[in-house]
Order: structure tokens, then C-alpha cells, then sequence
């Protein structure tokens, strides 16, 4: 038996153990034996997704599956999202995303916005950037995204004279990351991560949040953010030598490309379809999902995107995780512990929300500190939206206001652990090699400062928008 098998073994009986210990403590008053159920398999749960003992949505079966045989809600109800819109509008974005990556479209568009820009320094930011915000709303796998232009990133640095792990290689590289991930919570389409926060909300919340309605929520914080980011890399990462890029390079690369393809066209006109259908939803009375399963179907049908790509480059574990974290907040308003957790904590807890600005601001930044010990980033928000949503309910606030505020610090890259991303994006652009990780932090750091002060500050506009009371 390996040492890591001896490892996951301990931690799963660890596990069990304080599962069961919390499943078997008779119920307080207002709540049945049930919620003390459910409870615990959480906290199996929960305890299981820290140490990666068994994968994250094995534990999502396990629980939707145990929920059933105890009785504690009917099939219907444990395994009810899997046939909801955010499931299918998750799986129909991830294959749209399929075919802008496998077709190229993704490094064509974001070498035109190069172009565009100067080839400087501070023009290469700029468009690197730019080419995330731009991009983003696109592709919702953030991994795919990086995992394509963090190479291009660091090709950008070598064409501009910089030597590997240098200060203006790390300023290339921060420049896509915040563009191409750090940014992406701002679109609801630009990360698979916010359909997953969508469906974690109540029914009435997720009919308010159109995509366009998401986007006008998010521009304050957008703005502040891209805004921040670009001045920060500029003073970070200037480099000391000239940079030596010239228009030439840039339209070499694009030369190297090659003629748009068949393929290329035709997602690029189902992209924009999409778009234009998204924005347009409670005009046009047309379901977000409906119009990802058309353009999916659409790209399937043309062959841009084959079966097997259906099969292998969607990823199916995120979804199954996906549709079991939206039916654990199904399963807790079931057996009543969400209004059991307003009742007993309202309270304390009213006090907080009562000055909503303390409150984004402790929420950021609580769930900034928490993930350095919850490694998975879904976990993190998931925990924080299932336990503030009653409390938000009750003061009259839009639970949206807390799940932004967990989900806009998920990205932290202090220590390589906390972000799968981060390593995609890291390895991508040539690892150890080309990037320093402590010249990173730097950024990472401002970032997240800025973050949750422009969550701060996005108060009064939210606010104005009524999610505020």
C-alpha cells in the first residue's frame, strides 16, 4: 500500500466518522433527525473535496444517492437539476467552447487584437487584456482559454526581447491571466463556474439574472478591475530593456495561421448568433439554454464539432459536480435547514447586512482566506451560497450580492495549490522555464485587494438596481 493510498484511507475514515458523529446528534428544535442526515453528508462531503480522498463529483452521486435510500427527498428531488436548464445550457456552452478552441478561432481573434494594439510593452498588456474581456464571453471553459493563449503570452514576451523569468515575461503573463480568467466573473458566459453559481440560486433570482442583466450588474466591478489591472502590471513588470516586437512579428504569427478555415467561419457566426440571442433573451422570451443546445446542435450538425469531441472534450465531471451542488440547496430548503440557519443565526447575522457595504467586504474577504485551506474553488463558493442564502432572504437582499462576493476571489494563486487554473495557465505558458511564481504573486495580490474594494464600491449601484434593499 503507497503512502498517498494509506493517506486518502485515513482521511476518509476521518470523514465518516465525523459524518456519522454529526448524522447521529439528536435534532434541535426546529428541525428533524433528516437535517441532522443531511448535515452530516455534507460534512462528508465537505471533508472529502478538502483532501481529495474520492473525486469531487463521485461524492455528489454518493450523497444524492444516500439522500434517496434514507429518505430524505425522493429521486425527483435529488437528482431533479440534471434535467434543468442550467445543466444543458452548461453542457451546450462547453461545446460551443470545444469548437472555438479546436477550430482556432480563439488564438485568431486574440492575435488580431494584437495587432491592433502597439507592439510595446504597454500595448501587448493592453491587448492581452483587452483580448480576455473581449474573448471571454465566448468560451466558457476558463482552462481552455489559458491553456491556448498562455503560450502565445510568453511568445509575445520572447518576440519582445524579454529573457525567460523576468519581470516583463511575468507582466505578459499577468496581463492574460487577468484578461483571459481573473475578469471571466463579470460575463455570465465566460465561465462554466458562473452557471454554476446561476443554479445554486433560488428560481426567482436565476428569472432576474438574464445574461444581460448579469453583465450590467458586474460593470462597476468589471471596470474598476480591468482598469486596476492594467495600471498595476505597467508598474510591477516594466521591463528595463526596449522591447524589440515589431507589426511584422505579429502579422507573421497570423500569416503562420494560415487563411480563416471553413470551420472557423462557420463558429464564429454561431458565436455571434449566440450573442446576440443572449442578450436579446427576455426580449425575444427565448431560453438562454435553448439557444446554446441550437448553436451546439448547429456546430455538431456541420461536423465543426464530431461526437467524439462531444464525448471527450466536454467535461462530464463538472457538470455531474455541478448538478449535485444545485440539488444540495434543494435538499437543505427539503428538510428545512435553511430556515432553521435564519431563525437561530438572523439575528447575529442582521447586524452584518444591515450595512451592506461591511458585508460584501467581510464575505471577500473571508472567502479569499478560505481558500487556503478549501482547495477546490467550486466548493468554496458552493459552502458560501448555501449557508448565506437564508440569511440574505430574510433581510430582503439578492443572495446574488454574497455569491458575487465569494465568487470574485476564487482565483488566488498565492501557493500553485489553490488554483487548478493557475497551473493550466502556468504550465501553458512554459512553466518553471519562463515564469517565476513568486514574481506573480505581486499581482495576485493587488488584484484581489482591488476586487473586493470594487465589490465595495459596486454597493450603491446594486443598490440602484434593487438587489440591495
Amino acid at each position: 500500500m503507497t503512502k498517498e493510498t494509506k493517506k486518502k484511507l485515513i482521511s476518509e475514515a476521518v470523514a465518516i466518522a465525523v459524518g456519522l458523529g454529526i448524522a447521529l446528534i439528536p435534532a434541535p428544535g426546529g428541525l428533524e433527525q433528516k437535517a441532522m442526515w443531511t448535515m452530516g453528508l455534507l460534512i462528508w462531503a465537505i471533508i472529502n473535496w478538502m483532501t481529495n480522498a474520492i473525486p469531487d463529483f463521485v461524492c455528489i452521486f454518493i450523497m444524492c444517492c444516500t439522500w434517496v435510500l434514507l429518505g430524505i427527498v425522493p429521486f425527483t428531488t435529488a437528482f431533479g437539476s440534471f434535467s434543468g436548464t442550467t445543466v444543458w445550457l452548461l453542457i451546450a456552452a462547453m461545446g460551443i467552447g470545444a469548437a472555438v478552441t479546436k477550430s482556432g478561432l480563439l488564438a485568431r481573434v486574440a492575435l488580431w487584437i494584437m495587432r491592433v494594439c502597439p507592439p510595446t510593452f504597454n500595448g501587448q498588456v493592453l491587448a492581452l487584456l483587452g483580448s480576455g474581456v473581449i474573448i471571454g464571453p465566448f468560451i466558457p471553459s476558463t482552462i481552455a482559454k489559458v491553456s491556448i493563449v498562455g503560450a502565445m503570452a510568453t511568445d509575445i514576451g520572447e518576440k519582445l526581447g524579454f529573457e525567460d523569468r523576468s519581470k516583463g515575461m511575468a507582466g505578459m503573463w499577468s496581463a492574460m491571466y487577468a484578461g483571459y480568467t481573473l475578469l471571466s466573473q463579470a460575463v455570465l458566459s465566460a465561465s462554466f463556474f458562473s452557471y454554476i453559481i446561476m443554479g445554486l440560486l433560488p428560481e426567482n433570482v436565476q428569472a432576474q439574472f438574464s445574461w444581460m442583466f448579469w453583465l450590467r450588474a458586474m460593470l462597476p466591478w468589471l471596470i474598476i478591475c480591468t482598469i486596476a489591472s492594467y495600471f498595476a502590471i505597467r508598474i510591477l513588470y516594466r521591463p528595463t530593456q526596449a522591447p524589440k516586437l515589431t507589426k511584422e512579428d505579429v502579422n507573421k504569427m497570423l500569416t503562420d495561421l494560415g487563411p480563416m478555415s471553413r470551420n472557423e467561419k462557420i463558429t464564429l457566426i454561431v458565436l455571434v448568433a449566440c450573442i446576440f440571442f443572449w442578450v436579446l433573451e427576455r426580449t425575444l422570451n427565448i431560453p438562454a439554454a435553448i439557444t446554446a443546445v441550437l448553436g451546439m446542435s448547429t456546430l455538431l450538425a456541420l461536423g465543426v464539432i464530431t461526437p467524439k469531441d462531444y464525448n471527450s472534450r466536454i467535461n462530464w465531471s463538472i457538470i455531474a459536480f455541478m448538478g449535485g451542488a444545485i440539488n444540495l440547496a434543494n435538499a437543505i430548503t427539503t428538510v428545512g435547514i435553511d430556515t432553521w440557519l435564519g431563525n437561530t443565526f438572523g439575528a447575529s447575522m442582521a447586524s452584518l447586512i444591515s450595512n451592506p457595504y461591511l458585508f460584501v467586504f467581510v464575505i471577500a474577504t473571508v472567502a479569499l482566506l478560505a481558500r487556503f485551506i478549501i482547495v477546490d474553488m467550486t466548493t468554496c463558493y458552493t459552502l458560501f451560497i448555501v449557508i448565506l442564502t437564508p440569511f440574505c432572504l430574510q433581510a430582503g437582499m439578492s443572495p446574488w450580492i454574497a455569491a458575487m462576493a465569494a465568487y470574485c476571489v476564487v482565483y488566488p494563486y498565492f501557493t500553485k495549490y489553490q488554483n487548478i487554473n493557475f497551473l493550466a495557465a502556468f504550465n501553458s505558458a512554459g512553466g518553471d522555464e519562463k515564469l517565476s511564481h513568486t514574481m506573480l504573486v505581486p499581482f495576485c495580490l493587488v488584484f484581489h485587494i482591488v476586487s473586493i474594494l470594487a465589490l465595495t464600491a459596486s454597493v450603491p449601484y446594486w443598490k440602484i438596481l434593487g438587489l440591495i434593499p
